[in-house]
C-alpha cells in the first residue's frame, strides 16, 4: 500500500505553519512573567512596535470546556489572555507586541520593563490543600473542583477480609511534539482566516468565537501539517487569540511561532496527579471495590478541559474489573505552575496505574498468582458491564487479551528468572461522543472526501480512502481526502481521545452508503454522469473501549540504578485492524511515552516555581538509544458496534505501559514506589 499521508513528509514536501508566510505578514511576540506569583505594579510598553497589548486592551479570558454541573458547582477561574494585574506561573503572558521583522522581536522583548511585587508561590497539591493562602480570592484550600463519586453496594466494604492501599504521585510531563505550536491569522475585513498546527479546527473556531464574540461563520480555520500533538494542540491558546486581535487591529496577517523555551513553560502540561486509594477484597481474591481520592494539579487556572480531569480519572479507577462499589473523591487543585491539560492518555494511564498497582498489591497480600486474581475479577469477553460509577464497558475481548498476554508472561518468567516481569490488564476509553462529520462528493470523475477530524500521525488520508473504496467499490486512486478545515464540513470535532479511525471512519462509511442510495446507479456510471452530487453526515456514537494486556521485562544496573527495558509484549483488541502498519506505529509510540513517564520523563520546578528544564533533553525525553527494546504486538479483533468495526489504539500503548513498567520495576527491585518517574538514585536508595 502506498501511504499517501507519509510520502510528502519523507520527501520534505510537507507544509507546516512556519513554511507559510503571506506578503505583509507581521510577527507577534509575548513577554512572560519571570515569577510564579505576584502583583503587577507597572508595565512599560515597548517603543518602535506596530502594536502592543496588555490586559487593558484585551480584557478577555480563555474558554473552559466542562459539563454544566462542574461549571456551576466548581470555583472556576479562567486564565486571562494577558495577566489581569496578577501573575500566577512562570511564563504567563503579560504583554504582547507586533513587529515588522521577526528577528527584532526578542531584542525588543528584553527592553520591556515590568515591575512585580513577588508573592510566595504554592507549588504542589498537598501544600495547596493545606495552605491558608489562596491563589485566587475566595477559593478555599485552593480547590477548584470537588466531587465525591459513589455507586454500587457501598455496604460491601464491610465484608472485606483484606484492604490494600496505595498513594502515588504522577509527576508533571511536558508534551513535547517535534513541532511546537504556531498560528497565522488574517482578518480580511470580513472573515478571520486562521491557519495553524491544530488537532481540531472546529475547537479552535468555537473557542475563538467565545473569546472574540464573532459569529462562527466569520471564522475560518485551516490546519497545516501537525508535527505532533499529544493533546497540547487541541484548544485555543492565548497566543492564538492575541494574534487574531492584532490582525483585526492592524488589518494584516499576523504570525506567532512558539519557541521551544516558550513551549516548555506554556500550557498545557500533562499528568500532575496525586491519588490515595484503598482496594477492598475477600480472601478468595474477589475484589469488592475501591475508596479514596484523586487530586489533580490544575496549575494556575482552569484551562481547556482540566476541570473535568479529576472526575474522568476517578470514574476509570475501577478498570475492567467487576467491582461491587466505588467511592472516589475527585479534586482539582490550583497551584502556581502552568495549567495542566490532556497529555497522551489524558487520565487513562493515571487510572490504570492506580488500579493495577492495587491489584498487584492484593495478589501479593493474598499470595495469589497475579494472572489468576485478574482473571477472577475481569469482565468477560463480549460482556457488557456497567461499573459502579456508571461507565458502560461495551462488549469486547477483555478476557482474551489477558489469556494471550498470559502466554508471554509465563514464557518471560521462565526465561528472565532474575529480572522484573509484570503483567497488567486495562481498558482504554475511546472518546467517540458526540460523533464526527464527513462529506462525500462526486466531482470531475473523482470522489472527494471531507472529514472534520485532522491527522497528526494517524494516516487519515489512507484510512479514509480505504474505507470509502471498500464501501463505494472504487479504486483508492480515484479518492481525494481533505481533513481538519471548518470550510469543508458543517460540523466536526477533531482528533484526540483515540477516536479518529473509529468515529471519523464510521462517518465516512455512513456518508458513502448514503451516497450510493442517492445516486441509485452503479458507481462507475455515477462517476461519469454526475458532477457535484454529494452527501454530508454527522455520525453520532457513544464512547467505546479498547481492552489491552501488556507484559514488561525490565532490568537494572545495580551500580548505576539505570533501568533497561529488555522486552515488551502488547496485546490489544483493536476491533478491526484498519491499517496494520499504522496500528503498530500508534501502539509502539504510545508504549514509549508510557515507559518514558515511569523511568525518564518529568517537569521539575525549584522552590520559586522556576522550571528546572530548558530543553527536550532536560525533560527526560528519550532518544533512539533508550528506545532500543523490542515490542511484540499481538492484535485481537472483537469488532465494535460501529460501521468501522474498529477500536481506537492511539492511547492504548501509553495506558498499558505506565503500570506495566512501574510494576516490573517494583518486582526487580523488591521495593514499593510512590511516584513517577522512578529515578536511578531512588532505585539504589
Amino acid at each position: 500500500m502506498k501511504l499517501r499521508d507519509h510520502l510528502p513528509k519523507i520527501k520534505g514536501e510537507g507544509v507546516y505553519i512556519d513554511d507559510f508566510t503571506p506578503k505583509n505578514t507581521a510577527y507577534l511576540f509575548v513577554v512572560r512573567s519571570p515569577i510564579a506569583r505576584g502583583i503587577i505594579k507597572s508595565v512599560s510598553r515597548p517603543d518602535n512596535v506596530l502594536l502592543s497589548l496588555t490586559w487593558e486592551d484585551v480584557r478577555a479570558y480563555l474558554p473552559v470546556r466542562a459539563d454544566p454541573e462542574t461549571m456551576k458547582m466548581g470555583k472556576i477561574v479562567k486564565m486571562p489572555l494577558l495577566a489581569d494585574g496578577r501573575v500566577n506561573f512562570v511564563g504567563q503572558p503579560v504583554l504582547a507586541f507586533v513587529v515588522e521583522d521577526r528577528y527584532e522581536g526578542e531584542d525588543i522583548a528584553e527592553q520591556v520593563s515590568i515591575d512585580y511585587e513577588e508573592l510566595p508561590p504554592i507549588l504542589d497539591i498537598e501544600s495547596a490543600l493545606n495552605s491558608t493562602e489562596q491563589i485566587h480570592s475566595g477559593v478555599e484550600r485552593n480547590i477548584s473542583v470537588d466531587k465525591t463519586l459513589e455507586g454500587g453496594q457501598l455496604s460491601a466494604k464491610r465484608s472485606a477480609d483484606v484492604i490494600v492501599s496505595r498513594k502515588i504521585y504522577q509527576n508533571r510531563i511536558v508534551s513535547n511534539p517535534m513541532e511546537p505550536k504556531g498560528v497565522l491569522v488574517y482578518w480580511d475585513g470580513d472573515n478571520l482566516n486562521v491557519y495553524g498546527s491544530f488537532q481540531s479546527a472546529f475547537r479552535i473556531r468555537g473557542d475563538l468565537r467565545e473569546v472574540l464574540n464573532l459569529p462562527p461563520e466569520k471564522i475560518r480555520v485551516y490546519s497545516t501539517l501537525v508535527g505532533g500533538g499529544f493533546g497540547n494542540k487541541v484548544p485555543l491558546h492565548a497566543e492564538y487569540a492575541l494574534a487574531a486581535i492584532a490582525s483585526m487591529k492592524l488589518k494584516r496577517p499576523i504570525k506567532w511561532i512558539e519557541t521551544r523555551m516558550e513551549h516548555l513553560k506554556n500550557p498545557t502540561i500533562g499528568r500532575g496527579v496525586l491519588s490515595e486509594v484503598n482496594m477492598y477484597a475477600r480472601r478468595t481474591g474477589e475484589i469488592l471495590g475501591v475508596e479514596g481520592y484523586v487530586a489533580v494539579d490544575l496549575g494556575a487556572y482552569d484551562y481547556t478541559i482540566n476541570p473535568t480531569t479529576p472526575e474522568f480519572i476517578a470514574r476509570l479507577v475501577t478498570g475492567p474489573y467487576k467491582m461491587k462499589f466505588a467511592s472516589i473523591r475527585a479534586m482539582g487543585v490550583f497551584t502556581n505552575l502552568p495549567p495542566t491539560g490532556p497529555y497522551r492518555g489524558a487520565g487513562r494511564p493515571e487510572a490504570a496505574l492506580i488500579h493495577e498497582s492495587l491489584v498487584e498489591d492484593l495478589a501479593s497480600e493474598l499470595g495469589m498468582d497475579p494472572v489468576e486474581i485478574r482473571k477472577r475479577n475481569l469482565v468477560g469477553d463480549m460482556e457488557e458491564f456497567i461499573t459502579p460509577l456508571g461507565i458502560r464497558l461495551d462488549p469486547a475481548g477483555y478476557r482474551s487479551v489477558l489469556n494471550v498476554a498470559e502466554i508471554y508472561y509465563r514464557m518471560s518468567k521462565e526465561k528472565y528468572k532474575d529480572k522484573g516481569v509484570s503483567i497488567v490488564v486495562f481498558t482504554d476509553v475511546d472518546r467517540l461522543s458526540p460523533g464526527e462529520g464527513a462529506r462525500i462528493r462526486i466531482e470531475d470523475g473523482r470522489v472527494k472526501v471531507f472529514v472534520g477530524s485532522g491527522p497528526h500521525g494517524q494516516a487519515h488520508e489512507d484510512t479514509f480512502a480505504k474505507l470509502v473504496s471498500e464501501t463505494l467499490g472504487v479504486s483508492e486512486d480515484l479518492i481525494d481526502v481533505f481533513t481538519n478545515s471548518t470550510d469543508t464540513v458543517k460540523e466536526g470535532i477533531g482528533s484526540f481521545g483515540s477516536r479518529s479511525g473509529t468515529i471519523a471512519g464510521s462517518a465516512v462509511i455512513e456518508a458513502s452508503k448514503q451516497l450510493l442510495q442517492k445516486i441509485n446507479i452503479p458507481i462507475e456510471r455515477a462517476l461519469k454522469e454526475f458532477n457535484g452530487i454529494e452527501v454530508e453526515v454527522f455520525y453520532k456514537a457513544e464512547d467505546i473501549f479498547t481492552p489491552g494486556a501488556h507484559v514488561a521485562v525490565v532490568d537494572i544496573d545495580k551500580e548505576t540504578g539505570f533501568v533497561k527495558v529488555l522486552k515488551y509484549y502488547s496485546v490489544e483488541d483493536v476491533g478491526r485492524e484498519l491499517i496494520t502498519a499504522e496500528v503498530e506505529g500508534q501502539v509502539i509510540g504510545g508504549i514509549l511515552q508510557g515507559v518514558s513517564q515511569v523511568i525518564w520523563e518529568q517537569a521539575p520546578y525549584d522552590e520559586n516555581g522556576n522550571p528546572l528544564f530548558s530543553s527536550i533533553a532536560d525533560c527526560g525525553v528519550p532518544t533512539a538509544k533508550e528506545a532500543s527494546y523490542l515490542v511484540e504486538l499481538n492484535t485481537l479483533t472483537f469488532p465494535s458496534s460501529l460501521p468501522s468495526r474498529s477500536r481506537g489504539v492511539g492511547e492504548a500503548g501509553t495506558t498499558g505501559a505506565v503500570p506495566a513498567v512501574f510494576i516490573a520495576l517494583e518486582k526487580v527491585t523488591g521495593k514499593k514506589f510512590s511516584k513517577t518517574p522512578i529515578l536511578p538514585w531512588e532505585i539504589l536508595g
